[in-house]
């Protein structure tokens, strides 16, 4: 008998056969289809009702975003699921097409506001954002992600996702989707298994370009009939700012000291001196102490709240989550069913990503931050505004 991983492969290799001409298909008939329609003459067997329903209900259900492509801002950004433009062709088969625009605006980035009083930092963006859009999807689901690299844009960019895909969609320096300015690749696979993955540029020195803002999350929910019980959704992306780099005229052809740079005593000393990177500000979505105020999230006595975390924070080698108030359960990679640890902290080195799930038990303003304290106090911090039900 196959375990769950290995009928998966199996059914990928036939869906990734498919899901290659896809994208030549579609082009032609872009007119012919809705969002949730398909051309009847190119499969002549029915799809079954109840699935096409079930896929229209549970992108409902996930609070898909009927925008999919207009900027996020750090306050929408923490319930906006970007689940593509949607096509159920009649033989069953779901595809998803995202499309993301990479822009570095000539290798200075797009200056974007990350403190309330309007600190500005020369971001390189996925959509014009940082974080880029959240992209959901269901296992199984055929998926075409169409990145374009700005013809502004002075450095070659990539889109390198953490899931099972061949190594033709990997992202990385070469043929598997390296993108000149001015030109685009599409990534074509299927989405497999469920969990929760960063997503981020993979083109060297890959710490340059996911400190300036390129990286965000991809979901993948359990098919519908096995799909988590229902509660409000958020995402948090923990992520800082180091204006150290940033503000270097090239840093890309600079690059990170050398194992050879670092055994010259006088060149090792220059770099501790000068150029060792740091962060300046700290955040969650992309806007530090953006959750307070009269921005606090409000919630209930016992709403069942899910939070899908992960930590893109280049620079240092750690960060965490604390919650106030309240203990929570806590799914590593959110590719299981069940909890590893009933907690009110957990910490996350850079990548790694989880599902946080609880709900508060008593009324009162309760705050979440990181409990590394400088982190906290350059601007990673938010509230929660608990009222009773």
């Amino acid at each position: 008998m196959l375990d769950k991983s290995n009928k998966y492969i199996i059914l990928s290799t036939f869906a990734f056969a498919t899901l290659l001409i896809s994208p030549l298909i579609i082009g032609g008939l872009q007119g012919a289809f809705s969002v949730y329609g398909a051309a009847t003459f190119l499969f002549p067997s029915q799809a079954s009702t109840i699935y096409r329903q079930n896929v229209i209900q549970y992108d409902k259900e996930k609070t898909c975003a009927s925008d999919q492509h207009n900027p996020t801002t750090w306050k929408t950004y923490l319930t906006h699921f970007a689940c593509g433009h949607v096509t159920i062709f009649n033989n069953g088969t779901t595809l998803r097409q995202f499309t993301l625009t990479v822009d570095d605006n000539h290798g200075m980035g797009h200056n974007i506001s990350i403190t309330r009083e309007g600190l500005q930092f020369p971001a390189w963006t996925f959509n014009g954002t940082v974080p880029g859009p959240t992209l959901r999807m269901t296992q199984g689901d055929h998926v075409s992600v169409t990145v374009i690299n700005s013809k502004n844009s002075l450095h070659p960019h990539s889109w390198h996702v953490h899931s099972i895909h061949s190594g033709a969609m990997d992202g990385v320096m070469g043929l598997a989707g390296m993108i000149w300015p001015g030109q685009a690749f599409t990534y074509n696979f299927v989405a497999n298994p469920y969990g929760i993955y960063p997503y981020h540029c993979h083109m060297a020195p890959v710490e340059e370009h996911i400190n300036r803002g390129l990286y965000g999350m991809m979901i993948i929910d359990q098919p519908y009939a096995e799909k988590r019980l229902h509660a409000t959704e958020m995402v948090m992306l923990m992520n800082g700012y180091s204006f150290t780099k940033a503000n270097q005229t090239n840093p890309t052809e600079e690059g990170p000291p050398t194992p050879a740079n670092m055994n010259n005593v006088t060149s090792r000393d220059q770099i501790l001196k000068d150029q060792t990177p740091s962060n300046q500000v700290y955040t969650v979505n992309g806007m530090a102490f953006g959750y307070t105020g009269k921005d606090e999230i409000q919630l209930k006595v016992g709403q069942p709240v899910r939070i899908y975390l992960e930590n893109m924070l280049e620079y240092d080698p750690m960060n965490n989550f604390h919650l106030h108030g309240e203990m929570f359960y806590y799914i590593p990679t959110g590719s299981s069913d069940k909890p590893t640890m009933y907690t009110d902290i957990v910490s996350l080195m850079q990548g790694e990503r989880g599902i946080i799930e609880f709900s508060y038990h008593y009324p009162g303003e309760f705050m979440f931050h990181a409990h590394k304290n400088e982190f906290s106090r350059l601007g990673w911090q938010g509230f929660f505004n608990v009222t009773k039900s």
